[in-house]
């Protein structure tokens, strides 16, 4: 008979994790020293509003969520993500991961610091403080409109799950739209590690961490729940009853992996998400030793089936074992088949790619879906229910993320049914903070000065201070 027990966590995707984190203060000097200029990161804006920071890109290859990529792409790896969703090695990449600067900057660079070029590194400033190098491979120029509609994909192109073409009103979209023409691409190293902000110390697992986590935990099934939402009970009911896939018994853990970084306005704060997450297993409704709450630094791109890819880079990364896939994964808008993520997972999306799902092709996962349908509030089953189960249709009732903001907005207390007390109380703590308990311009701009992470101060070698 075959073994069916999984006695070990998942390879990392590409064979190994990337690790281009320097800890020794001395050894990331003798690097400064090597640096041709400096470059203050600025984050994306669209209509004035941040919608990206490359910062968290860079923190993401470097601590190895997006392990094998090691930094911004070349022309011809960007080429091959965009046209196979794969990178020149072979494994399944689905987006863009690019430095981009200014014509202007570039400019005054080169005015600055000589003619910068191939061979040479860049010192990444952060928050006014060393912060990273890149080791400048090429130089090339994008039209980021392009970039965005070949990211995302048309209705023309991609038929079989893209509804209508995408527009300003998508966030995704618009952050590649709002890249800047050029690309600097190469290799990212950290040299000053940040030290992440309260209240997201606390959740920081990176893989090699959350690896060694499950490994003392005694785990070596684990199911991955991706949010961007604080949990209401219908989350709950979805975590605790995906999670019975395993192998002789349910999975051993559940991780949430929460999407940190700027995100659509009428989202919730981070802040909220994450405490939010964390008071399912405080308030005991999940064994904390059962329920692991964590982030990954990432400006949403809202792509549905594209945002499932990238989804399951990070979480095989992480150790885990299996991704429960819900409607409307990721998504926002109709832009997407609202079970098109489930379809890529099911049975592949060729235009993308994919003539069988991403675990069956060259290059793919490890890393097994757990695709859902949906629960709901059955008053005559007096539970939530699995809508592939219950047959009491016309009774029940649908509670999305969207609906209880909603009430939220309207001053309203979801009633404990779909919403548990203690979770709410962590709403209100940081709409008491914020002033509003959603997403809008004011908290988008604060966040963006204050970041998730601080920086020590590293004095600038001689050379570099003009």
């Amino acid at each position: 008979m075959p073994e069916v027990r999984i006695k070990t966590l998942p390879p990392p995707h590409g064979g190994k994790l990337v690790d281009r984190v320097v800890r020794d203060p001395e050894m990331a000097r003798k690097l400064m020293q090597k640096c041709s200029a400096v470059y203050d990161i600025k984050p994306t804006l669209f209509k004035g509003n941040p919608v990206r920071n490359v910062y968290r890109e860079i923190m993401s290859v470097c601590y190895g969520f997006f392990s094998p990529v090691e930094g911004s792409m070349t022309k011809a790896e960007l080429e091959s993500v965009l046209e196979k969703r794969r990178l020149l090695s072979g494994w399944v990449f689905p987006y863009p991961i690019l430095f981009d600067i200014s014509e202007d900057d570039l400019k005054q660079l080169r005015q600055k610091y000589g003619d910068i070029g191939p061979g040479d590194w860049l010192l990444l400033r952060l928050k006014g403080e060393p912060f990273a190098i890149l080791e400048i491979e090429e130089i090339y120029e994008i039209v980021p409109g392009d970039v965005a509609v070949r990211t995302f994909g048309t209705p023309e192109k991609n038929p079989e799950v893209v509804k209508v073409p995408f527009d300003q009103k998508h966030t995704g979209y618009n952050i590649y739209c709002s890249l800047n023409p050029i690309i600097l691409a190469g290799k990212y190293t950290i040299i000053n590690e940040p030290k992440f902000r309260p209240p997201f110390d606390r959740f920081w697992y990176p893989p090699k961490r959350s690896r060694e986590e499950f490994e003392k935990r005694g785990w070596t099934t684990v199911i991955a729940h991706q949010t961007r939402n604080v949990p209401h009970t219908g989350h709950e009911a979805l975590m605790k009853n995906a999670a019975y896939i395993g192998d002789i018994k349910p999975c051993d853990g559940i991780v949430v992996n929460a999407i940190v970084g700027a995100k659509r306005i009428g989202d919730f704060p981070d802040e909220a998400i994450v405490e939010g997450h964390e008071m399912i297993h405080l308030a005991g409704y999940i064994k904390p030793e059962r329920h692991l709450v964590t982030f990954t630094l990432w400006d949403m791109r809202y792509g549905n089936p594209i945002e499932s890819l990238i989804h399951a880079v990070i979480r095989q990364n992480m150790g885990i074992s299996f991704h429960m896939f819900g409607r409307d994964h990721a998504a926002l808008g109709e832009y997407y088949d609202i079970y098109a993520t489930q379809i890529l997972w099911s049975k592949g999306i060729p235009s993308f790619g994919f003539d069988a799902p991403p675990y069956e092709v060259d290059g793919g996962f490890y890393i097994r879906p757990q695709n859902i349908a949906e629960f709901w509030y059955c008053p005559k089953c007096k539970e939530f229910a699995y809508s592939e189960n219950c047959t009491h249709k016309g009774i029940y009732s649908r509670y999305s993320g969207s609906f209880i903001r909603g009430l939220i907005n309207e001053g309203v207390m979801p009633p404990p049914e779909i919403y548990r007390p203690e979770v709410y109380k962590v709403v209100v703590k940081w709409w008491q903070k914020f002033g509003y308990p959603f997403n809008n311009e004011k908290y988008l701009k604060e966040r963006e000065e204050r970041l998730e992470v601080d920086l020590s101060h590293m004095e600038l070698p001689a050379h570099l201070k003009k």
